[in-house]
């Protein structure tokens, strides 16, 4: 599989500063990229690496959280899954969300459960820069 960066994110978002963060944390430099899939399908994702070894989602919403943040959420999930099993370097999945976003995944939160289920790491991007892994354990 081909990817293509892709300039979708500004340097001054909560975006960008999100994929930096965990490009750090998972020692990755990452970018926004466009997937080229057989079929002719292409499929862009905000993060990915160089080697294709790590996808990554952002959920960079702020403000009150609405259910249709949870279900792009889940849907920016079940991508990555799906993404996993087309491409040939299995690569680790990361979902990262901001803070106000973080509620709709609790240790409780049938999200969560399948998260950890379908090995999704999903951290909280927290309004000092920091990372906090919700899913427990980090998953390889």
């Amino acid at each position: 599989m081909a990817h293509s960066p892709t300039a979708r994110i500004s340097e001054q978002s909560t975006e960008f500063a999100m994929l930096q963060a965990l490009g750090t944390l998972l020692n990755v430099r990452l970018e926004p990229g466009l997937l080229s899939l057989p079929g002719g399908l292409r499929v862009e994702v905000e993060g990915i690496d160089e080697a294709e070894s790590v996808l990554v989602q952002l959920v960079p919403y702020e403000g009150v959280p609405r259910s249709a943040h949870r279900m792009g959420s889940l849907a920016d999930m079940f991508k990555l899954v799906w993404l996993r099993g087309v491409l040939p370097t299995r690569p680790r999945l990361v979902m990262c969300v901001t803070e106000p976003q973080a509620r709709f995944f609790t240790s409780a939160s049938w999200p969560i459960a399948a998260a950890r289920d379908m090995f999704v790491d999903i951290y909280a991007y927290r309004a000092d820069g920091s990372l906090e892994l919700l899913t427990g354990q980090q998953l390889n």
